[in-house]
């Protein structure tokens, strides 16, 4: 087939050449270096130098040129007979059609060629309009196909993206992150808050989820990056096996290019302020009196004769109230000559948080250099030096009064809680003085981390339409995070008389390890008919997690070492996993590129599996086939499809049969905690079938993206029961299927193109649901929850691991229902991202729409609970008891858990009535960016200065929902697949305005 493939192309170039020379120029009409300049319908072409110049020998009649750069437009220009020069001018690349896109761990094909759908970030999309503190915090609202949500309010990260919906039930739910081909880490270390909450009663390493943890792709600079490109589906992300069931997130970094040093500086200013409240209930002294707050003895100290309080206080605000200044500063330069590029960029960033002693900094500095040797081999490397410190307060769920929210809703607002003479006073109804605790504890994360990576391509053979290369890449990730907790014996939450002071010592240490070797064939016959890219590599990745915490109680004055401590407690754990893959594939392009046709096969073993030398494979095929005719305002029609698999691999020791350290008389002796090892453990599967259009209109000015797919998910990780005479309770083992189908649609293009005038808009819809379709056990508690009461995950068989059971009233006979309430994950998202341009002036904006998902709003109870809750008192119609007490309440059916009264949402949820009336609708509009810039004139600036530009930004300016929380973007337990959306007295959210400068040199 490839002989006849390649007899079939080799129709010679005319015999007569000549000289066809030229400029190129980018939108801004500078010259762009690296650009290719290739004739028509072939592939023979050059590159441009870095002042934009170029030459090439074309034939002797007419004939015309096509133009490429990465980040701009391609343009074919047609050039007559006798014509020897050919100025070209470049246009950004708006619909980044022309962009490269990862199709395998050496290759690339351009976004238009592509069969898969890939989303595509650029830099500008990602912070051109409002700076984020996080990468994963800068992408929401951007990407069709992918739940992005904040896991609570706490500066620093914390943030959960989930591709496609959930991929697993206990294995590993966030994708997989490859930063310059390094595979890097995003492990989400508990920080040692459980030690002051006691939010779970396990003690040590990894004893909590419910620590407020950070993810930590967060410690990456979003200003260092190019591009993000987002492998959503199983057979664009087969290419890496078995630990890319979640989906595979490639971030490639700034590079250097050829010309003259080229300066950036940016400074920004700002603030963050509290966006939302809860509010407070109207306190009389009768209600003091009936909550039990106050008696006859003391009512007076707190209200007037007539029942009205003497003052009040707003504890929400004076605990995070404060606008937390906001600063960041970055630079780069980039430069370099045709054989040697270069690009250093660096950050220093210090964003207070809005309440005392929280807040982000961060610093990182960044160097990519690469270097032309000879004609054959080229090198390239990255560094970057990261170091972050986030004080995240203490928020979330919690069992001792130390958490702040939880604090303030067991507290009524008549008393004052602020110091007297440099001494707070004692909270005399809870054991906790939020504003003390807030302003005289600490709790800090402390992060050092480095990521490198080393390329070299060398090619092995370049004659007529073959090039052989190889292509080897290696890299590191190591971080080391450091969790300093210290809570004195001074503060009243922790006035325990027999341990009186608790500090924590935690965190641990990371390395990753990557290597891979490729080898890439390419074939491109002269005649452009077709061209085949053969390749195949092996990769070996080396992961080594070290866990470390002390915990000290009843300290000695102010000193803040655990091991100084009268009572202490340490913990730790290693966690070193070994993985080893190959893959072989083949991308063709056949007629003139419309026709996109790929196939691969990759296959890995781990030392996460029973059998770590079983090699588990994914195949992958895709194809494409772009309409070469246009069709009035069609200009581009392209079908594609695409079928692959991917894996999860298993948890790290859910193969052993684990045990744990005692101490019998003295005697250290080994004992089982009940879990038997498995010899047949493998990774979860899942396979993909996508298929959708994408369609260009209107003169390349817009294109229609629409992908459905359905993905079954099989081998799922779960758990069993065992007979008691096995010796042994539970068994990890592989079994039970899950299925998930969805749509996603992308419009994106420049409506309005008139004179200064420019309009530029995004809009994104997604769908997806899943569906547990094999269940081999009885169903079962998925945790991450406080009960049916509120509301918990239950995996049964026919719903979605994300539904929401809930106790939901009594049948005829009285016997309590558990019912399903509806579905977490929401009905469907939009993304609205606009960019207007007038002259000098810019405009842009970025709403996120959310409808539909449950959440479980335990905050509320806790306020209902208190009797604090603003909307508790109930209306005067409703009858009561003798006692005072509701025996009704308005319909729950009609009128919802949002129009009740605390008072009723506690009568309905007592027992016999057991209604779910903390289950809300969490749907929301938010405003997540919006920016207003202007470019100041040339001649404004002097001759040093080629550019400034002058912003005013804003994110998170603005929320609509009808959810009665602080949030609907929420999760107590953090990142997991069943169990988000669980809102236990969060840190609250908050709105930031920045003023920068931007220049160029």
């Amino acid at each position: 087939m490839t002989l006849l493939l390649i007899a079939g192309s080799a129709s010679g170039l005319s015999a007569q050449q000549r000289q066809v020379s030229g400029t190129v120029t980018g939108p801004d009409q500078r010259p762009v270096g690296g650009a290719s300049v290739t004739i028509t319908g072939t592939t023979r072409g050059v590159q441009t130098d870095a002042a934009g110049r170029y030459t090439i020998s074309v034939p002797a009649g007419a004939t015309s040129l096509t133009v490429r750069r990465i980040g701009l437009a391609s343009r074919t220009v047609a050039v007559a007979a006798g014509q020897s020069s050919a100025d070209v001018r470049l246009q950004d690349d708006i619909l980044n059609l022309d962009a490269v896109v990862v199709t395998g761990q050496a290759t690339a094909v351009r976004r238009e060629n592509l069969a898969n759908d890939v989303a595509v970030v650029s830099a500008r999309q990602l912070v051109g309009n409002a700076p984020a503190q996080t990468v994963d915090r800068a992408l929401q609202g951007k990407v069709a196909g992918a739940t992005i949500r904040t896991n609570s309010g706490a500066p620093g990260g914390g943030v959960q993206i989930r591709l496609r919906g959930p991929a697993t039930i206990t294995g590993n739910s966030t994708p997989l992150y490859v930063v310059d081909g390094v595979v890097v880490s995003d492990v989400a270390i508990p920080g040692g808050q459980n030690a002051i909450s006691r939010a779970a009663s396990a003690v040590g390493v990894n004893s909590s989820n419910q620590d407020v943890v950070v993810n930590r792709i967060s410690d990456l600079n979003p200003n260092d990056i190019e591009s993000i490109e987002i492998l959503k589906g199983a057979s664009a992300a087969s290419i890496y096996g078995s630990r890319a069931a979640a989906g595979v997130v490639v971030i490639t970094t700034k590079r250097g290019r050829a010309g003259a040093p080229r300066y950036t500086f940016s400074q920004r200013f700002g603030y963050a302020e509290l966006s939302r409240t809860l509010g407070s209930r109207e306190w009389t002294a009768e209600r003091a009196m009936e909550a039990g707050y106050v008696d006859d003895d003391n009512v007076g100290q707190y209200f007037n004769a007539d029942g009205s309080p003497i003052a009040t206080y707003d504890l929400e605000r004076e605990v995070f109230g404060r606008k937390g200044p906001q600063r960041q500063t970055t630079f780069s330069v980039g430069g370099g000559s045709e054989t040697t590029q270069y690009f250093l960029s660096g950050l220093v960033q210090n964003d207070e948080g809005i309440a005392a002693n929280t807040g982000y900094e961060k610093q990182s500095l960044n160097l990519n250099v690469s270097q032309q040797v000879g004609r054959r081999a080229r090198f390239s490397a990255t560094s970057n030096i990261l170091h972050s410190v986030a004080a995240r307060g203490v928020t979330g769920n919690d069992n001792t009064g130390a958490s702040y929210v939880s604090a303030i809703s067991f507290t009524p607002n008549f008393v004052s809680y602020r110091p007297q003479n440099g001494v707070y006073p004692r909270n005399p109804f809870l054991e906790s003085n939020p504003l003390e605790t807030s302003a005289l504890s600490t709790n800090d994360e402390d992060v050092w981390r480095v990521i490198g990576s080393a390329n070299a391509q060398f090619d092995i053979l370049s004659r007529g339409a073959h090039e052989l290369r190889l292509v080897a890449t290696g890299g590191a990730d190591y971080f080391s995070q450091d969790n300093r907790l210290y809570f004195p014996p001074s503060l009243q939450v922790q006035a325990d008389p027999a341990n009186p002071g608790t500090t924590v010592k935690g965190g641990g240490t990371n390395l990753n390890l990557n290597t891979n070797v490729n080898l890439v064939h390419t074939l491109r016959p002269e005649s452009g008919v077709f061209s085949a890219t053969t390749s195949g590599g092996v990769q070996y990745e080396d992961r080594d997690l070290r866990l470390a915490q002390v915990t000290g109680r009843y300290l000695l004055g102010s000193l803040e070492l655990p091991f100084q401590a009268a009572n202490q407690l340490s913990a730790g754990s290693r966690q070193r996993v070994r993985t080893f893959g190959g893959y072989v594939q083949e991308e063709l392009l056949l007629f003139n590129e419309s026709l996109s046709l790929t196939g691969s096969l990759r296959g890995d073993r781990s030392s996460n599996n029973a059998d770590t030398d079983q090699y588990y494979l994914y195949p992958k095929a895709a194809a494409a086939y772009s309409f070469p005719r246009s069709f009035g305002f069609l200009d581009q029609l392209k079908l594609r499809t695409a079928f692959g698999s991917s894996g999860s691999e298993p948890q790290y020791a859910q193969k052993y049969t684990p045990l744990s350290v005692s101490n019998t008389e003295g005697n250290p002796q080994l004992t089982i905690n009940g879990a038997i090892g498995s010899s047949t453990l493998r990774p979860e599967r899942v396979t993909e079938l996508e298929g959708g259009f994408d369609a260009t209109l209107f003169g390349r000015r817009a294109q229609l993206a629409v992908t459905a797919y359905s993905r079954n998910i099989t081998q799922l990780l779960l758990s069993r029961t065992l007979a008691q005479s096995s010796g042994f309770t539970t068994e990890f083992f592989n079994g039970g299927e899950m299925q998930s189908r969805g749509v996603e649609v992308s419009l994106e293009g420049t409506p309005i193109q008139r004179g200064a005038f420019r309009w530029n808009t995004t809009t994104t819809f997604s769908h997806n649901r899943t569906e547990i379709t094999d269940l081999p056990v009885p169903e079962f508690s998925a945790g991450n929850s406080f009960g049916n009461s509120y509301g918990s995950y239950r995996i049964r068989k026919g719903y979605s691991p994300t539904t929401v059971f809930a106790n939901n009233g009594r049948d005829e006979a009285g016997v309590l229902k558990v019912d399903p309430i509806g579905e977490s994950e929401p009905d469907f998202q939009m993304g609205f991202l606009n960019d207007l341009q007038f002259g000098r002036f810019r405009l842009s904006s970025l709403f996120d729409w959310s409808k539909g998902g449950l959440v479980v709003n335990l905050t509320r109870n806790y306020y209902d609970g208190a009797y604090t809750a603003a909307d508790y008192d109930a209306p005067s119609n409703l009858k009561r008891d003798a006692d005072g007490h509701l025996i009704e309440s308005r319909p729950f059916s009609s009128c919802g858990p949002t129009c009740l009264s605390g008072e009723e949402r506690l009568f309905l949820f007592a027992s016999p009535n057991n209604l779910p009336v903390y289950i809300e609708d969490g749907s929301f509009v938010k405003l997540r960016e919006l920016a207003l810039s202007y470019d100041i004139p040339a001649q404004m600036l002097g001759g040093r200065i080629s550019g400034a530009q002058l912003q005013l930004s804003g994110r998170n300016l603005m929320t609509w929902t009808d959810y009665t929380g602080y949030d609907p973007e929420v999760s107590n337990f953090g990142n997991v697949s069943a169990g988000r959306n669980q809102d236990v007295t969060p840190f609250p959210p908050s709105r930031v305005y920045s003023l920068g400068v931007n220049l160029e040199f």
